[in-house]
């Protein structure tokens, strides 16, 4: 029986079925034959495991007495011999017969870790601006990996992204020592700022603190990239307003919408353009 995950592969075949596919998921080549007797327990147990899997690797069977050209090209002189294949190389390999558990270790070595799978997903989804199930998927990592850096941080932007400074300022109180740490401080300014308009009361002294307040509305409506405009606006007229304080929000917002969004680029250049 084979399916999209467990196929027959030729010579003809190994570009597009096992290399080009090994860039969605990883593919696992069986070398075998019919006369070789360790073949009979481990290929069926290969099998099982594509079936178990659902497609999370592909299992691509290679019978080295019909294709003789693929087992020269992949260097294989003995069976059962089993190669990996991850972004179109070899990963990993071994010749012989593994016990199940080794052979699920060595399956599972090859597979992303489904944490990091549902961390990605939280981010994508941002970027699609399903909040919702962003929050969901990024809460469930952070829950089952509370120290990591990574997770906190796509999360601490989310809660920005939907105004909710006091979420976010959680999350951010001790943020672990890491690569995102300054990434995560960046953010700081943004949730001083969301929380001082919770508090504000009197009427505006002048028109920059009516223009800063609005844009710090659109901002924490979700509203960025009109709020980014309203602070360059602001920043042309006093490029250091409230001491600094708008650059630095500005600054925030850039690290809230991250790297990834479209925008980020030509508004780090608005900056510069502005202040120099």
């Amino acid at each position: 029986m084979t399916d999209d995950y467990i196929i027959d592969v030729s010579d003809e075949s190994f570009e597009l079925e096992v290399v080009n596919y090994s860039a969605q998921v990883p593919v696992v080549m069986d070398f075998w034959a019919p006369w070789c007797i360790p073949c009979r327990v481990q290929s069926p147990q290969l099998a099982r495991l594509a079936q178990e899997a659902e497609g999370a690797f592909r299992l691509a069977r290679v019978n080295v007495d019909e294709q003789t050209k693929l087992a020269e090209r992949l260097k294989v002189k003995n069976v059962p011999a089993v190669k990996a294949f991850v972004d179109g190389r070899v990963v990993s390999e071994f010749t012989g017969v593994l016990s199940e558990p080794n052979l699920r270790q060595f399956i599972h070595n090859l597979l992303p870790d489904s944490g990091d799978l549902l961390l990605e997903k939280g981010k994508s989804l941002i970027l699609l601006g399903d909040f919702a199930e962003a929050e969901e998927a990024l809460g469930r990592f952070v829950s089952g990996n509370p120290r990591h850096p990574g997770g906190i941080l796509a999360l601490a932007r989310l809660m920005l992204i939907q105004g909710k400074a006091r979420e976010a300022k959680i999350l951010l109180a001790s943020f672990p020592a890491s690569h995102e740490f300054n990434a995560a401080q960046q953010l700081k300014p943004v949730v001083q700022a969301f929380l001082w308009l919770d508090t504000v009361r009197e009427a505006p002294q002048d028109a920059l603190e009516a223009a800063y307040r609005n844009s710090l509305k659109l901002a924490r409506s979700g509203k960025i990239p009109l709020a980014l405009d309203g602070f360059l606006d602001i920043l042309r007229k006093d490029k250091e307003y409230r001491d600094d304080e708008v650059r630095e929000v500005y600054l925030g917002l850039l690290e809230v919408l991250g790297e990834a969004h479209p925008e980020v680029r030509q508004y780090r250049a608005d900056l510069t353009n502005v202040l120099f």
